[in-house]
């Protein structure tokens, strides 16, 4: 029988309507005890920010790098809709995030995964003092993840309850893998490069590449003692049902959504009707 993976909140979306980031949407998810997903962007006075990019310009109403901007001048910001829209939310600093997470019931399975998006190596010693007084006393309800491991374990040293996850993952794997079909050496080589990672992450047309060619990157991962996260499944990509039935036929433990509600639906009726 096909087991049905789990829905990770991308950017703290439950509908795809939703502002990326969402405070409610975090304090929800912790009580659900759900899986769920920010970015991470160091600012200059060493907080650090939930948002994806570089620059403010496309997710906020602010102009200029995040690395440059303060804690202050954040807190006078509004988030930006997918549409570019202004909406009546403020980008939430880490600290923030961390308290929410402290109300998740022991227990409750509630997990944050902090995707790293800086160079670790660029940080000052305000960032790494405030990332461990922030997960201080809660560091066993977040994942770090990225795609330098040197670099993150560097960053979670001193937080032995963090867990770590590893995105070996660039914009040119899949072409390569495809070219070289030397998908069982790239599992491997990122198994060799993050062995304590709890999670691993992949782009899901990787996973379904390598089932084309006969290799299930899942199991692979799983034998090493990892969980797989596919990303980022939305219900209007296309040839979903047979997506969503392939990955949870390969094993997949979880998949990175903008719609969770909408895809866990989705997937029930695909694996009674189809599985």
């Amino acid at each position: 029988m096909i087991r049905q993976p789990a829905f990770k909140w991308h950017r703290l979306r439950r509908r795809r309507s939703d502002v990326a980031f969402d405070r409610d949407n975090a304090a929800a998810g912790a009580n659900a005890g759900a899986s769920m997903e920010v970015d991470l962007r160091a600012l200059a006075d060493g907080d650090f920010l939930c948002l994806h990019d570089a620059s403010l310009e496309r997710e906020t109403d602010g102009v200029g790098p995040v690395a440059g901007t303060t804690t202050a001048v954040a807190a006078t910001l509004s988030m930006r809709r997918d549409d570019g829209g202004i909406a009546a939310r403020r980008p939430m600093l880490f600290s923030e995030l961390t308290a929410m997470m402290r109300t998740a019931s022991p227990g409750s399975g509630a997990l944050m995964q902090l995707d790293f998006k800086d160079e670790v190596e660029g940080l000052s010693q305000r960032h790494f003092e405030r990332f461990r007084t922030c997960l201080a006393d809660c560091a066993d309800r977040f994942i770090l993840t990225g795609g330098n491991a040197a670099g993150l374990r560097r960053l979670a040293a001193g937080l032995p309850d963090l867990k770590l996850g590893y995105d070996p993952c660039t914009d040119d794997t899949l072409p390569a893998l495809r070219q070289s079909n030397a998908f069982e050496s790239f599992a491997f080589e990122a198994i060799a490069a993050a062995p304590r990672a709890a999670y691993v992450y992949l782009e899901y047309p990787i996973v379904l590449a390598g089932l084309d060619a006969g290799v299930n990157l899942v199991a692979i991962f799983q034998a090493a003692g990892m969980k797989v996260d596919a990303y980022t499944l939305n219900s209007d990509h296309p040839d979903v049902e047979d997506t969503l039935l392939r990955l949870a036929a390969a094993g997949t433990d979880q998949i990175t959504t903008d719609e969770p509600e909408v895809m866990e639906a989705l997937i029930s009726t695909v694996i009674r009707q189809r599985g």
